[in-house]
């Protein structure tokens, strides 16, 4: 199969999806079938993790992805789980030279779990190479978009690219009482999906001028790799909204598929 490999964005949400038989962790089961079902298994996936949040950004260069723990006080089974995909140094320093002036190299991080959460049902076997890409928090969403741009071109050579974040993260405001979303965090997440569906990028470039985006994004950790998805998006690319849902009040799982016609 030689079809440009698709774009992911993810939410990933809570720890817990790892250990539990739930919407999230289905869906992503679902993901990995459908892609090699309909482009064959990736060589090799680079992904922007909201858990590696940064100043400046960063790519992982080493040939190990140690597992990450980067959770507290969950339930032990959740620590229990191995997942340890290799890395890929040449792709790594390929990654470097597209996204010059942008991105350094190093060996620090390994894989966290706003990553493995959801490759250890995607690509259970562990046998994909993975290159993880820092969030910078001290950029502005420009340059997350062109981050992906810059990456776009891999998608031809059976490199799947994915962001992995959540469009609404307010830990602050999160009830554990509340199984659906807060009026605010339904509406700013919807007018994301909205003007996603419609291709009208400017929308979540541009998030701080929606209403509530103060409350929905606090800080830009988990929403910036969202943009760096959008970026290595072509005009061509077809969306598909998985996981639209809300959690916890203040929490969106929503994820973006975007497939090539080509």
């Amino acid at each position: 199969m030689n079809r440009k490999m698709p774009v992911l964005f993810i939410g990933h949400g809570s720890p817990m999806n790892a250990i539990e038989d739930n919407q999230a962790s289905r869906s992503w089961t679902a993901f990995g079938k459908d892609i090699t079902d309909n482009y064959g298994k990736p060589k090799a996936i680079v992904v922007v993790s909201a858990h590696w949040a940064t100043k400046g950004t960063y790519v992982r260069v080493a040939d190990k992805n140690p597992q990450i723990y980067d959770m507290y006080g969950f339930p032990q089974p959740l620590y229990d789980i191995k997942y340890e995909p290799p890395g890929e140094p040449g792709l790594a320093k390929r990654v470097l030279t597209m996204l010059d002036g942008i991105a350094v190299g190093t060996t620090d991080w390994g894989i966290d779990h706003g990553v493995w959460t959801e490759l250890m049902y995607m690509y259970p076997d562990a046998d994909i190479p993975v290159v993880i890409i820092s969030t910078d928090m001290t950029s502005g969403p420009e340059i997350l978009v062109e981050i992906g741009k810059r990456l776009q071109p891999l998608r031809d050579e059976q490199i799947l690219v994915m962001a992995s974040g959540n469009v609404v993260h307010n830990l602050r405001d999160i009830s554990f009482d509340t199984p659906q979303g807060f009026p605010w965090a339904n509406a700013f997440d919807e007018s994301i999906c909205d003007a996603i569906v419609n291709k009208q990028y400017d929308v979540p470039i541009h998030y701080t001028q929606l209403e509530g985006a103060h409350k929905a994004v606090p800080m830009p950790d988990h929403y910036y790799p969202l943009l760096a998805a959008i970026g290595a998006v072509t005009d061509e690319d077809t969306v598909s909204v998985w996981n639209d849902y809300r959690e916890l009040g203040s929490l969106s799982m929503t994820s973006y598929r975007w497939d090539s016609k080509q």
